[in-house]
């Protein structure tokens, strides 16, 4: 299933995932551009899409979409309804709106959260996040993030406990990574560094001892004016060392695209840099790059904070012997 926006209308549209046919026809679902849309999975395994744009959003059943733009071969299809989730549809506009009254700022990304026995909804928004409850919307814990950077990243800081991780600008060129519990929203961990350039998502890789890290771009310069202050650095945060940071790669091209990925045959992490044209306007090459972490810890440089600096090169071992786990 896909969702287009055509001539000021949300439609959806089914194909094939076996040939690319086309399953019946488009179906309108409504006149207002979403500013993106997320597919969460209640408690009774029912998929539904919710729709968010400005500060509401709109939950639309799997099984609704499906019957709706395929017509009579939507019998094929799942038709798994949640009973929670449709008691509180409005049934005149045909979806289910999930807004959270105590909530202020534009939606600007959903995260879906495990829980203990079903899944949760991290609203993020401009100016407060909130935690929802999957099943009853119900807020479990809110934190402040006025003038959120990027695109929150979940990982684990305890082990087998979430955690999310999220990056809020501060002023002055500056901004503070933190790091929260999943389950209550109590800060775990936060470190302020220069603001810098790159506008990128954070990264996590798992650890084989149950927990992650965490990457993330910043400027490792008192002065943000001076001219290294261009150059963009890759940090690793392992909370096995909570006062310590790895500064690994730098860049001074404009990067694109940043994410991290563990390679399944030889269980070797990396992260993938897609650099070019800083608009996309300006004509240019996008270039491909990928690098072990590996071959940037060997180099990496030991960043101490809140204590003082112990062994410096046991550090570095510590991070360069990391195990990691696609679990």
């Amino acid at each position: 299933m896909v969702f287009l926006f055509v001539e000021d209308e949300l439609q959806s549209a089914i194909f094939s995932g076996k040939k690319g046919d086309r399953i019946g026809s488009k179906w309108r679902i409504g006149t207002e551009q979403p500013s993106g849309y997320y597919t969460h999975v209640t408690k009774s395994k029912a998929p539904y899409v919710l729709f968010y744009k400005g500060r509401s959003i709109a939950a639309y059943a799997v099984s609704d979409l499906c019957s709706h733009t395929a017509g009579p071969e939507a019998k094929q299809l799942p038709t798994v309804q949640d009973s929670d989730w449709e008691a509180q549809g409005n049934i005149t506009a045909g979806f289910i709106p999930i807004i959270a009254s105590s909530s202020s700022g534009n939606i600007l990304y959903i995260l879906n959260i495990p829980g203990r026995y079903y899944n949760n909804i991290l609203v993020v928004r401009s100016e407060v996040s909130e935690l929802l409850d999957g099943q009853k919307f119900q807020t479990l814990w809110t934190v402040n993030t006025t003038n959120i950077l990027s695109k929150p990243a979940l990982g684990f800081f305890k082990r087998d406990v979430f955690s999310i991780m999220m990056e809020l600008e501060t002023g002055m060129n500056n901004k503070k990574v933190i790091i929260v519990d999943s389950n209550s929203g109590a800060l775990q961990w936060e470190y302020e560094l220069n603001l810098g350039i790159t506008r990128q998502n954070p990264a996590v890789l798992n650890t084989g001892d149950h927990r992650s890290t965490f990457l993330f771009w910043a400027v490792n310069s008192p002065d943000f004016n001076n001219s290294k202050a261009l150059e963009e650095n890759l940090f690793m945060f392992h909370p096995s060392h909570p006062d310590a940071l790895l500064q690994l790669n730098n860049h001074t091209e404009n990067i694109i695209l940043f994410t991290a990925a563990l390679f399944e045959r030889s269980r070797h992490a990396c992260y993938v840099l897609v650099t070019g044209p800083n608009t996309t306007e300006d004509p240019g090459t996008l270039t491909v790059s990928k690098r072990k972490l590996k071959e940037d810890i060997s180099n990496g440089k030991v960043i101490w904070f809140g204590t003082e600096e112990t062994n410096t090169e046991g550090i570095r071992d510590d991070f360069f012997r990391m195990r990691y786990s696609s679990h």
